[in-house]
This record gives C-alpha cells, sequence and structure tokens, in this order.
C-alpha cells in the first residue's frame, strides 16, 4: 500500500482539470507527430536524432516544403530551425489550421543551447499544433 499526503491528493485532483482541459492533441494518441529541421545546424540534428518518429529536414523552398508538410494534418509540428524559415513555415501553418504552442519549451532551449558553440547565428525552436 502506498501513503499518500492530503497534499498528494490534492495534486492529482487539480491535475485531473488541467489536463481534460488541454486542446484535444491527437499526438497524445499516437497519431503523426513530425520533426522538421534545419540540417545545417547541430541542433536541429540533434532533435531528428532524438526523435523517435519522422523527421523531415527543411530543403528547397520552405512555403512548397510547408505546404506539403501540413497537407498530411500532423497532429503536432516540432522544429528547429533559422528565423526565416520558423516565420515562413508558421505562417504557412497558420494558413493551414495551425496555430504556435508551448510544448516541451524547455527541451528544445536546452538543445540549442547545447549546440550553441557549433551553430553560429540565431536558432529558434518551435512547435505549431492544429487550432481547436
Amino acid at each position: 500500500m502506498i501513503a499518500a499526503t492530503r497534499r498528494d491528493a490534492l495534486k492529482g485532483a487539480l491535475a485531473v482539470p488541467a489536463v481534460a482541459g488541454l486542446p484535444k492533441w491527437r499526438w497524445q494518441h499516437g497519431e503523426l507527430s513530425l520533426v522538421v529541421y534545419d540540417s545545417t545546424l547541430a541542433a536541429g540534428r540533434r532533435l531528428a536524432e532524438r526523435h523517435e518518429g519522422e523527421a523531415l529536414a527543411i530543403d528547397g523552398d520552405p512555403i512548397r516544403f510547408g505546404a506539403a508538410l501540413f497537407e498530411r494534418r500532423p497532429s503536432l509540428v516540432v522544429g528547429v530551425s533559422r528565423p526565416a524559415d520558423a516565420l515562413l513555415l508558421e505562417d504557412v501553418g497558420r494558413e493551414a489550421g495551425y496555430r504556435p504552442v508551448a510544448w516541451n519549451a524547455e527541451v528544445l532551449r536546452e538543445l540549442i543551447d547545447a549546440a550553441r558553440p557549433l551553430d553560429r547565428g540565431l536558432v529558434l525552436g518551435w512547435v505549431l499544433a492544429p487550432k481547436g
């Protein structure tokens, strides 16, 4: 038997409505989540290596790449790229019904900070999920 304090029980009770109130991100149920990365960035390559699912290197025209990406209707898109690509992909995502979300931001920040000596210039970590 595990002894639970009132504080533990209260934390558990408060967590249920918080979890229930989250947007219905299908990634929680094993549906398609994608990693998108700039292959010239060490942080991007590290993110792709850590991801157990599909990882796509940003290749060619970012607008066309983004259009093909969001046609697949992923439930979550996690990216590490330079600011220009992040801005363009976010814009394409917004048109496809996605929005930026804060999801594992600390993990992305750690990856980017760890690669900072290798990556020159500004590197952004971003996450997009369907609206609603």
